[in-house]
């Protein structure tokens, strides 16, 4: 009797059974299109949902209010706030949005272009409030032909641009004294021209002029030269001030020059109060 072949049989069987793989396939794994459809699906969703709240006029800022302009231009305000919610988010959105708003990145921006004292950004539904406060007026300074108005900070306020401004009334009624840059310095909304101290002393003597009846023409003052300032008095004499110095004790040496060594102030052509003790005129 033949033997049996065992091994041979196996591999018959398995022949038979139409059960044939590529040795080279059986570890890798099919892909779970499932969950996979599923992940997109929940993408897509949110995607749409993203884009239904950033997008959807629905949530748009319609209205803008702003209380508090007194001298500001309106139209170049107005501007500023569009330009802001113009602005793009992920490239298909903007600011204009209520949830991409940020009211407190909206006050810095207007800031740093307005010279304001204080100003509070709101968003309320659809519409943003804004409330503002200008800084005070307290002078005037002027670059060649061009007036600016400046606070006690010495701050550049705003640009006197029209003749009709009501600050010019103030002008004229010797209200707000002129301060003239002789160096023709450029200068912008919002620059200072001079620190809180030297505008507190050019006032204090301004002051102290007025009290012995002595009429300011106007200030002309040399930044490069250390921003001593120049008084040109009605009268038609000038008194050179060192606004960084001791305003009281230049004060004084004018009142003792003009008290007890001038006889005729008319005649006077300078008096020269920068250097101390030592006062010199002519």
């Amino acid at each position: 009797m033949p033997r049996r072949n065992h091994f041979r049989q196996a591999q018959l069987r398995r022949y038979r059974s139409q059960r044939y793989r590529n040795p080279h396939l059986e570890h890798r794994q099919r892909l779970p299109w499932r969950p996979i459809a599923g992940g997109i699906a929940i993408t897509f969703a949110l995607i749409s949902l993203v884009s239904f709240f950033l997008g959807h006029s629905l949530f748009q800022i319609a209205r803008v209010e702003v209380h508090g302009i007194e001298f500001l231009d309106h139209s170049r305000f107005e501007s500023s706030i569009r330009e802001y919610l113009d602005e793009r988010r992920f490239f298909f959105f903007t600011r204009s949005n209520r949830f991409l708003f940020r009211g407190d990145q909206l006050m810095e921006g207007l800031q740093s272009q307005f010279a304001l004292a204080e100003v509070t950004v709101s968003l309320q539904e659809e519409t943003i409030f804004i409330q503002l406060q200008e800084r005070t007026s307290n002078l005037f300074w002027k670059i060649e032909d061009r007036l600016f108005v400046v606070d006690l900070e010495g701050v550049i306020v705003r640009e006197v641009v029209d003749d009709s401004d009501v600050l010019l009334q103030q002008f004229s009624a010797s209200q707000l004294p002129l301060f003239i840059d002789v160096n023709n310095t450029l200068l912008e909304i919002g620059d200072t021209v001079l620190t809180s101290d030297e505008v507190e002393n050019a006032f204090a003597f301004l002051d102290h002029l007025e009290d012995r009846g002595i009429q300011l023409d106007y200030v002309s003052v040399d930044r490069i030269a250390g921003k001593w300032v120049n008084v040109l008095t009605k009268t038609g004499f000038y008194v050179l001030v060192d606004l960084t110095g001791d305003i009281d004790e230049q004060s004084e040496n004018l009142r003792i020059l003009l008290d007890e060594q001038i006889e005729d102030a008319s005649a006077l052509e300078y008096i020269d109060l920068r250097f101390g003790d030592k006062v010199y005129y002519k």
